[in-house]
């Protein structure tokens, strides 16, 4: 008997390190399978896997080869990367004390996975292998001590690059486990009989039963049969043995039946009774009352026989008020429990909605001091700003930078005043004079670019660089010229509305002073 077991894989080189398992077979199980007859000369390898094969694939290699694969078709952006596979034999089967029965193990689990992933029957056809890597990894190691294959697929195809994507993962392992116990046939293995339909699992319900965790549908079913369980004992219907377990069942056409509850963390479910097996379809439950209220009449005749007319009438209104009364207590329990689960959900509700509330204030506090650094930013900026234009203190402070402008305009040429005006307002900005050439050219195409700007360059001939700005630019590489050039760009429109603000500045304030000065005269006078 062979069963397989299936998931998705984040990493598929975890998974191929562990499956292949190099130099990590434990010396106690080499010990148990000597003792219990295994010949010592087939465990000289260390590794897990003790036979090894791959289809499109080197097994040694897998992980390599699979990622290279992966690179080619989408750069290894995929989430789960590979699909694992466990296939495991009974003892019955294949023995794991006979080193035969390893390579048998292997070709089994070889033959499974070109099968399952679309691999035809006729060798001599294309697509006689399917268009995937896969690995396959057979141990003998395990608490068990069975035979069993690990399988890993990468999810890309190498036709088109896609990846290999399931709907319904529970379904696919159905089709699997069929295809797996095809193989298994041809190789002589029992097969178990179809497994029992009258409760049906998903993978992921089988997934969190195995870690402990909560399934809402166990909960679900067991208080399902409960209900049904207290038929036989009581004289009530199933919406009224349902309602008192939390549960509201609804009748859905001529087949259809579905239930509705809440759960253990306030969650409200829904299923459909073929989603929980055929034991709670709409037929199998009708069958089941229907020979309940059999059971009931076939009591309450035999009850009359056995007593006389009178005591039968008695015990029949006593019956009734008994009913009466136990259906009134019923149904005022099952409204203290649909109170209770409505409660329940209200509060859920309002924590979620607090805790929601919580979130978006936290968030609109972190933006408001965001904002407010920023805004803090800002002013220091500008106020430092502003004591770099605000230069004038006074009028005569004022009319004494205007004559030294004067005499410096009358003492040098007009080139050479504009280049002191712009040298003046690089000074928070490039140096006027460094030691790296790319520095200085730099420097030098910004002022050229400011004072063409500004309309102050008089000199009609070619713009000149001295000679090691010349050398040092001859052997800048383009993206260093492109770089240059851009500088002394954005430097020269700063440096330009820097001018023009301060002049703007300047006639301000000399207009300003100038009203304060007349202002004093007229006292004065």
């Amino acid at each position: 008997m062979a069963t397989i077991k299936m998931n998705r894989a984040k990493s598929a080189a975890a998974a191929i390190s562990y499956a292949l398992g190099a130099n990590r077979m434990k010396q106690e199980t080499k010990d148990w399978l000597i003792e219990h007859g295994c010949p010592s000369g087939a465990l000289k390898n260390n590794d897990r896997a003790v036979v090894r094969s791959g289809i499109n694939i080197s097994p040694t290699y897998a992980n390599a080869e699979m990622k290279a694969v992966r690179q080619h078709a989408n750069g290894d952006t995929v989430k789960n990367q590979a699909v694992r596979i466990i296939q495991s034999f009974s003892n019955d089967d294949l023995d794991i004390t006979n080193p035969e029965n390893w390579q048998i193990c292997n070709e089994i689990g070889y033959e499974f996975a070109r099968r399952a992933f679309g691999g035809v029957d006729d060798e001599s056809k294309e697509g006689y292998y399917p268009p995937y890597q896969i690995a396959i990894y057979t141990h003998v190691d395990g608490k068990g001590h069975k035979l069993h294959n690990h399988i890993v697929v990468n999810k890309t195809n190498l036709n088109d690059g896609k990846q290999w994507i399931v709907d319904n993962l529970d379904q696919e392992w159905r089709s699997f486990r069929e295809i797996n116990d095809a193989v298994c046939r041809e190789y002589g293995l029992k097969i178990t009989q179809e497994r029992s339909k009258k409760v049906k699992k998903t993978i992921s319900e089988r997934e969190l039963e195995m870690k402990g965790q909560y399934v809402w549908k166990n909960d679900l079913r067991a208080r399902i049969d409960d209900a049904l369980a207290e038929l036989k004992k009581e004289n009530i219907n199933l919406e009224t043995a349902l309602k008192t377990r939390g549960v509201d069942v609804r009748r859905r056409g001529e087949n259809g039946i579905s239930y509705a509850f809440v759960d253990k963390e306030g969650k409200k479910r829904i299923s459909r009774g073929q989603r929980l097996g055929t034991t709670y379809e709409r037929n199998n439950i009708d069958e089941y009352e229907e020979g309940i209220k059999q059971q009931r009449a076939e009591r309450a005749r035999e009850a009359t026989r056995s007593v006389r007319l009178d005591s039968r009438r008695q015990a029949i209104t006593a019956v009734r008020t008994h009913q009466q009364q136990l259906e009134q207590s019923v149904g005022d329990a099952g409204e203290r429990v649909e109170r209770v689960g409505t409660r329940k959900q209200s509060l859920t509700n309002l924590v979620r909605s607090i805790q929601q509330a919580v979130d978006r204030s936290i968030t609109l506090i972190m933006r408001l001091r965001a904002n407010f650094e920023r805004r803090k930013a800002e002013m220091k900026r500008f106020r430092a700003k502003i004591r770099e234009l605000d230069s004038v203190k006074s009028y005569q402070d004022l009319e004494r930078q205007m004559r030294l402008a004067a005499k410096a305009a009358e003492q040098k040429s007009k080139k050479n005043a504009s280049e002191a005006i712009v040298t003046v307002t690089l000074r928070d900005g490039l140096p006027e004079n460094s030691s790296n050439p790319l520095i200085a050219a730099t420097a030098d195409m910004t002022r050229y670019l400011v004072m063409v700007d500004q309309g102050v360059w008089s000199d009609r001939g070619q713009f000149e660089f001295s000679d090691p700005e010349k050398k040092a630019l001859e052997k800048a590489t383009p993206e260093q010229l492109k770089k240059i050039n851009g500088i002394a760009k954005r430097q020269a429109r700063r440096l330009s509305g820097v001018v023009d603000k301060a002049v703007e500045q300047q006639k301000k304030n000399a207009e300003r002073l100038r009203a304060i000065n007349q202002g004093k005269k007229r006292y004065r006078r």
